[in-house]
């Protein structure tokens, strides 16, 4: 059967996706995944276990069913845990067209925090209005966690894995993207203040009430173009044209 041209351009999205983990440095050797849902079929694609982020392509991804079970003959499988993860997630979420799940030091030092993220700066307001935690339960290996990751999720769209790392969906790979960004951003401000001697200033709940207003029309409505996604593939096109490959 030929590909159809919203699958390739899923592919190319998500391909593009892998490389900017790569290039910001949040992947982690083979280790973690970033997936999307096939428009139009029960199926998503997935990194192939045993390829490095850098190495990913739009043709090399597999292409798997909700179970996790390839539908393309491929030289790899899809990682282990990783169906428990993203099968379910875009299963019980519709409106979820990606997930994405990093372990960054940053952040893997806020999830071991007590207390979480921080409503200490302006991109963790962004965050704050849609985040939610999934307790630790050891590695993701057990489809019984699956049911319970997702209620955590619930409808937000960013999770934070205590002792784990970081997790992020949106209705399309750039939506995740951008949530992945504002997430790992925040972890890093929150370190690098922590790190100083200085007691931290929190914002304000007006502001934060004020913003997650904002944040939710904006969501309900967005630009006709996405010119930061825009702007990040002609970046890869320049610097790794192969990513479409």
């Amino acid at each position: 059967m030929a590909m159809t041209e919203s699958e390739q351009q899923a592919r190319v999205d998500l391909a593009a996706f892998y490389r900017l983990v790569a290039d910001y440095g949040w992947d982690d050797l083979l280790l973690a995944h970033l997936s999307c849902r096939v428009p139009g079929e029960d199926a998503y694609l997935i990194n192939p276990y045993g390829m490095l982020f850098e190495e990913i392509t739009a043709s090399s991804l597999l292409k798997v069913d909700y179970k996790g079970n390839k539908l393309i003959d491929a030289d790899y499988d899809i990682s282990p845990e990783a169906n428990v993860i993203h099968g379910v997630i875009l299963t019980a979420r519709p409106d979820v067209n990606c997930v994405a799940h990093v372990h960054t030091v940053a952040g893997l030092a806020i999830a071991c925090q007590v207390g979480g993220l921080r409503n200490i700066s302006q991109q963790s307001m962004l965050v704050a209005a849609s985040l939610a935690y999934h307790d630790y339960e050891g590695v993701v290996l057990d489809p019984a966690e699956g049911p319970r990751l997702v209620e955590d999720l619930g409808d937000k769209r960013h999770l934070i894995l205590r002792n784990h790392g970081l997790l992020t969906v949106g209705a399309s790979v750039s939506q995740a993207f951008s949530a992945l960004y504002n997430l790992q951003r925040s972890c890093e401000c929150q370190v690098a203040a922590e790190s100083g001697e200085e007691m931290l200033i929190s914002i304000g709940e007006d502001a934060m009430t004020r913003t997650a207003e904002l944040f939710a029309a904006a969501m309900a409505a967005p630009p006709d173009r996405d010119l930061l996604w825009e702007a990040l593939l002609r970046r890869l096109r320049r610097t790794q044209p192969d990513f479409e490959d």
